[in-house]
């Protein structure tokens, strides 16, 4: 069989698909014929690539600006409903000026012309199978693309996979466009060779778990949903040749600077245990599995001598805490000269950790912080705290590590308190890394917020209001369609003021460049502290023999009794009392040197050379 696989706009032009990279390898491993199209990086070179870059990252993803610029080659003229989204989306609800609004009705209008170039350039006739992965904004241009191969060669098997087509999602699309033959629905990776050898031997469809295919005109599918792959590690390496193949023959595109995306893992470990409130991701396939750690370093070593990428991605959901063990302290020891690495991890790391993924050569990281109120992290099922956040970006800090995360609000049980809380602690951790957004709760499909709303005092579920304009359907099938969600909250169980007032202090804190910093010097029987935080004059403090132990305890957090604890195992022949040493703990909150909540003590500095000697006075 003769397979074509396609990445429509707007996958991101400086990275190749990951899923379908796996389909191809998979598909070649059974002798079928398989390549790829990147008919992104053409969209990109046909409207300019900083006009494509533009629409993928400056404008929110959510407004689907890119899904309805393909709405007019599925579709056809529609002037009410057109002008309908530039009014609510673009005007009233994202607010875009006017020279947008005029860019982006340019680049609809050269979308016919696109679908059109498209079906020119392609030999479609060679192809057996023309599938399709849709994510986030590619559903209309993938539908676009498909309509107008199926009307010109209506021979060829049409496939759509990916997140937009899971669950009943899959099932309301397939039954709404009609020149889409079969759905592949979860990991794909067994079920879709499973799907070309069938249609090859003319096998029949119903014993394959995961298709959605035509009985008539109606959809019918296997009950059996698509299997996740148990031992990851059988995976085949992902075939990224059409990809870089692509950029070098296009003059326009050498701009474009590649980073390699990469799995070590799927599913979620913590998710699968308590699946944090507000996570639509993983669908169905939550389950945590993990690649060897023999197999992942080869795996590594393979694509970063092959390709020679600026930037290997992560996409696990989460760092394998067994990693630390044996995967990361492997990769520490191959020195420099390594792919930098991105990882999702847990915010609930210790400070060997962060120099481990330092050493190994993470740089960059997001730790799921969302959030620096204890009672909201609650609410969100994150099973960390505030000040194990803030610990975190501390010790990110100190090793070099970069940290992307988000501030969210909009949390149903919120109360007042816990943005007076996180008002409070934001002038001392002003040295440490803001927010990389700040935004409202958003309803996904797949959370426990969608699965159960009344649970959570949430009501009057229903589809974005941008679905309207991009599928033209009742809301009964919108509702089965669409990945987000508007909501209203019980009575009394949300404010829409809570957040505001620190809103403004967000933007301070994110917008800053020199922010200042907590500095620590450690002098053998002094400790040195240097503060040029922004909400302070330029302050030096020493601290000396207690106190200097006190502090370096509360490196992590730690109450009093522990800091004595730690006081009698490096002054064996002394006691302490344990009033007075939280009364000394307090005076550096007092001096914003720590913070303290419930009895726990976090000291902020952040140490130029950590001190050496430390591990003999620190808890077991």
């Amino acid at each position: 069989m003769k397979v074509l696989l396609i990445q429509m706009p707007f996958g991101a032009v400086e990275r190749p698909a990951l899923g379908i990279s796996l389909l191809k390898a998979g598909l070649e491993m059974r002798d079928h014929d398989c390549q790829i199209r990147y008919l992104n990086l053409d969209f990109a070179a046909f409207i300019g690539l900083d006009l494509y870059n533009w629409i993928v990252d400056d404008i929110p993803y959510t407004s689907f600006a890119g899904d309805w610029c393909f709405t007019l080659p599925l579709y056809g003229r529609r002037p009410d409903v057109d002008w309908g989204y530039v009014k609510e989306i673009l005007v009233d609800t994202w607010q875009r000026p006017q020279d947008q609004l005029e860019q982006l009705v340019w680049v609809r209008e050269q979308t016919p012309a696109f679908i059109d170039a498209c079906l020119l350039q392609i030999d479609w006739q060679r192809y057996d199978v023309v599938g399709f992965t849709s994510t986030f904004v590619q559903n209309i241009a993938a539908l676009s693309l498909a309509k107008a191969i199926k009307t010109r060669f209506p021979k060829i098997s049409v496939v759509f996979g990916g997140a937009n087509w899971e669950d009943e999602m899959g099932v309301e699309l397939h039954q709404r466009f009609p020149f889409v033959d079969y759905v592949c629905q979860g990991e794909a990776d067994q079920s879709f060779p499973a799907l070309i050898d069938a249609l090859e031997n003319g096998n029949e469809l119903n014993l394959i778990p995961g298709i959605l295919y035509r009985n008539g005109d109606q959809t019918a599918a296997q009950t059996a949903q698509a299997r996740p792959v148990e031992n990851v590690d059988n995976l085949p390496i992902p075939d990224f040749t059409d990809y870089y193949d692509a950029l070098a023959i296009d003059p326009r595109l050498h701009a474009v600077s590649p980073t390699l995306l990469m799995e070590t893992s799927r599913g979620c470990w913590w998710g699968a245990k308590n699946h944090c409130t507000f996570c639509g991701l993983n669908g169905n396939g939550i389950g945590f599995r993990s690649k060897s750690a023999q197999r992942a370093l080869m795996e590594l070593e393979y694509l970063s001598k092959t390709w020679d990428p600026l930037l290997i991605i992560m996409v696990d959901n989460i760092l394998d805490m067994a990693y630390f063990h044996a995967f990361l302290p492997a990769l520490a020891k191959k020195g420099d000269g390594r792919t930098p690495l991105f990882y999702e991890t847990k915010s609930n790391l210790k400070r060997e950790q962060v120099r481990l993924l330092r050493e190994a050569g993470i740089h960059n990281i997001q730790p799921g912080i969302e959030s620096l109120s204890d009672n909201i992290l609650r609410l969100m099922r994150k099973g960390t705290t505030g000040l194990r956040n803030i610990q975190l970006l501390k010790w990110c800090h100190e090793y070099g590590v970069s940290v992307d995360w988000n501030l969210l609000y909009g949390f149903p049980g919120e109360a007042a308190s816990d943005y007076q809380e996180i008002a409070d602690l934001l002038p001392s951790i002003w040295h440490l890394m803001p927010p990389s957004a700040c935004g409202p709760l958003r309803l996904d499909r797949f959370s426990p917020y969608h699965q159960c709303p009344e649970q959570f005092g949430l009501k009057n579920i229903r589809p974005l209001s941008v679905y309207r304009y991009l599928y033209p359907f009742d809301e009964s099938v919108l509702m089965r369609i669409a990945c987000y969600f508007d909501f209203d909250y019980e009575e009394g169980r949300y404010t829409h003021t809570f957040a505001s007032e620190i809103l403004p202090m967000i933007e301070r804190w994110s917008s800053e460049g020199n922010r200042g910093d907590l500095r620590v010097n450690d002098l053998g029987n002094t400790l040195l502290i240097q503060d040029n935080r922004k909400h302070h004059a330029p302050r030096e403090f020493e601290l000396s023999e207690y106190d200097r132990i006190a502090y370096l305890a509360c490196d992590q957090i730690t109450t009093p009794a522990q800091v004595v604890s730690v006081l009698e195992r490096c002054y064996p022949s002394e006691s302490f009392d344990t009033a007075e040493i939280e009364k000394s703990l307090n005076s550096h909150v007092e001096n914003d040197l720590s913070v303290v909540k419930d009895g726990h003590f976090l000291a902020l500095g952040v140490y130029n050379k950590y001190h050496e000697n430390w591990h003999v006075c620190q808890e077991n």
